[in-house]
């Protein structure tokens, strides 16, 4: 799902994914937890845009 995220919504190439994926295990949970509250963002702004 994060790798998802990095490819379609930040425009990663394949050569920062597997940078991405092969990271180490400190920096990839900071920047999960930063995609993961940006998807929370981005899903509260479709609530309040579809209501």
């Amino acid at each position: 799902m994060y790798l998802y995220f990095a490819m379609h919504e930040l425009h990663y190439s394949p050569s920062q994914l597997r940078e991405l994926y092969e990271a180490p295990k400190p920096f990839k949970a900071f920047l999960y937890g930063l995609i993961s509250y940006k998807l929370q963002i981005l899903e509260k702004e479709a609530r309040k845009g579809g209501t």
